[in-house]
């Protein structure tokens, strides 16, 4: 019989919108993604409220103290201007909360990676509630290669492809606002018909240089999450199959 502390230590929670996986994390991995923008690093731990918070905090100070365009300018040799537009008022607010969100992702990742290799001594324990009258989620391996397909089409239907709800909220919500904002649309088109020079005049650096961010943790995390659940579904179908089915007398063959 379980003891009562050992039903908290579950590895994975599967619900009818999502589903969260904890497993073993690089935490360099971890911290490098929210040095490439904060609050990813949670994001990739499940912690989507405190993803959120860093998440906002990220894109107004950045808009504030205007750095992605002084980046940008820098990366184009005018240092001068790059220099002229960076809000100073700003600027220091944003560093604190950059390398907290840091420093705080790579903390948990360590401390995650202690509470799997503990649920890891208890049989992976995991709660099932994936449905109810507005979704199910089946418990499916998925194709890692469609995830990442997927995500690369659009970022968030590799979430959407491995039922991942809030991640499809999160990522497809930033995705719209920036290229929204950044008129990536209107430059692709001004591209698709030769206007070379309207498509570069038409983008927006400030908003331009969190694309590669969103774009390339989308794939990153999706691509993951699909790996992740088919190892669970593995270690899940191994667990009940010895459980219900092999005999106590059975002895495996060397």
């Amino acid at each position: 019989m379980e003891k009562p502390y050992e039903k908290k230590r579950y590895t994975a929670i599967i619900s009818p919108i999502t589903t969260s996986i904890l497993h073993y994390r690089k935490p360099f991995v971890v911290a490098w993604w929210a040095a490439a923008f904060p609050g990813f690093g949670h994001f990739m731990l499940s912690k989507y409220i405190t993803a959120f918070i860093l998440i906002t905090w990220e894109v107004v100070m950045n808009n504030a103290a205007h750095l992605n365009e002084a980046i940008y300018l820098t990366m184009i040799g005018q240092f001068s201007q790059a220099s002229e537009v960076l809000d100073q008022r700003w600027i220091i607010l944003y560093v604190c909360m950059y390398v907290f969100s840091i420093w705080d992702s790579y903390r948990l990742t360590i401390e995650m990676n202690k509470y799997f290799m503990m649920a890891n001594r208890e049989d992976f324990p995991i709660l099932i509630k994936n449905t109810n009258s507005l979704e199910i989620n089946l418990l499916e391996k998925k194709r890692p290669i469609l995830a990442l397909f997927w995500s690369l089409l659009t970022p968030g239907l590799g979430s959407l492809y491995v039922t991942r709800i809030l991640s499809v909220a999160f990522i497809l919500t930033c995705w719209l606002i920036i290229t929204y904002q950044a008129n990536v649309f209107p430059a692709i088109h001004y591209t698709l018909i030769g206007d070379f020079q309207e498509a570069r005049d038409v983008l927006v650096p400030q908003w331009l240089l969190f694309i590669p961010s969103v774009y390339c943790f989308a794939a990153y995390d999706s691509y993951i999450s699909a790996v992740e659940i088919n190892k669970l579904i593995d270690r899940y179908m191994t667990r009940e199959l010895k459980k219900k089915y092999q005999a106590l007398e059975f002895k495996m063959p060397i």
